[in-house]
């Protein structure tokens, strides 16, 4: 296999594991409140921060308002979404509307152009999202669907301000981590006062409910991020990213073969628009050639 090859492989392997990872929250759900696991993923990627470094080039506003919006909206909101009874598949499928949140806040904030096909992909996108809501019934419940598109939106604000940083994702992902732990915790005491202690909860937690909280903490993090880095390494960040439509679809399929999950014909309609929306607006910047570097006369 050639290294653009073993490329495309490692970014689409990087999207099963992030599909799979909606899956592998629902089974952990069985086991751990939302706020638990939430702390399980975050103690994991800030125990990496003396691997990884701490991102000290960005300003610590700024570092705690990315915390704030990857953190707690990305994270915690996406697995909050899930318990309430947003289907795993549907959940993959709303976090992807971060695109669309991402557009306008670079538009409103960074002053980017808005080209017809971004146009036309979001209108695409907003028909798609209120047929998932109009025909999704229990699968996707109104306040969970809500709470997701604030994750997604939380997402989106991360978007942004990581593009006006110098520092990497994963030093962000892994300081992010470490600030919100003691929010995640507060939040549970606060908002589950009748939950059992933490360490009561992770001793009697079987093997069945660890093994996806492994999988949340490791796969869909640290070896998804790896082989994801890899791939834009090789193809670039314009080749790489139109892959992450598949996000959703793994999503769906793997909740349909691990949770034997079935979505109507109408809901896969509504959400295949969706897709198509994000797709017209990520696909003409992926195909779009590079720009041929100029060379100097004499």
């Amino acid at each position: 296999m050639t290294s653009r090859g073993a490329a495309y492989a490692a970014a689409v392997a990087a999207a099963v594991l992030w599909g799979g990872n909606f899956v592998a929250v629902r089974l952990a759900l069985a086991h751990f409140d939302p706020y638990l696991l939430t702390a399980l993923r975050f103690a994991f990627v800030a125990a990496l921060i003396p691997i990884v470094g701490w991102p000290s080039k960005m300003p610590v506003k700024t570092l705690l308002l990315y915390s704030l919006c990857s953190g707690i909206g990305q994270y915690l909101l996406s697995t909050v979404a899930i318990q309430l009874g947003l289907s795993p598949g549907l959940a993959a499928l709303l976090m992807q509307f971060q695109v669309f949140i991402s557009l306008a806040l670079s538009w409103m904030l960074l002053g980017e152009s808005v080209r017809t096909t971004t146009i036309v992909g979001s209108v695409l996108g907003l028909a798609g999202l209120t047929g998932v809501l109009v025909t999704g019934g229990s699968k996707a419940p109104w306040l969970a669907s809500a709470v997701c598109l604030l994750a997604a939106a939380g997402w989106a604000f991360a978007n942004t301000t990581i593009k006006r940083s110098a520092e990497s994702v994963i030093k962000l992902q892994c300081a992010s981590g470490l600030i919100c732990l003691p929010a995640i915790w507060l939040a549970r005491e606060l908002l589950l006062p009748g939950a059992p202690p933490a360490l009561q909860a992770l001793t009697q937690a079987p093997l069945a409910g660890w093994l996806p909280v492994a999988y949340v903490v490791v796969a869909s993090f640290a070896v998804a991020q790896v082989l994801w880095g890899r791939a834009i390494g090789t193809v670039g960040v314009a080749a790489t990213s139109p892959i992450a439509l598949l996000i959703p679809v793994f999503g769906v399929a793997l909740a349909w073969l691990l949770l034997d999950e079935q979505l109507s014909v109408q809901l896969l309609v509504a959400s295949a628009v969706v897709l198509a929306g994000v797709a017209v607006h990520v696909l003409p910047m992926a195909l779009k050639p590079a720009p041929v570097p100029r060379t100097r006369t004499a």
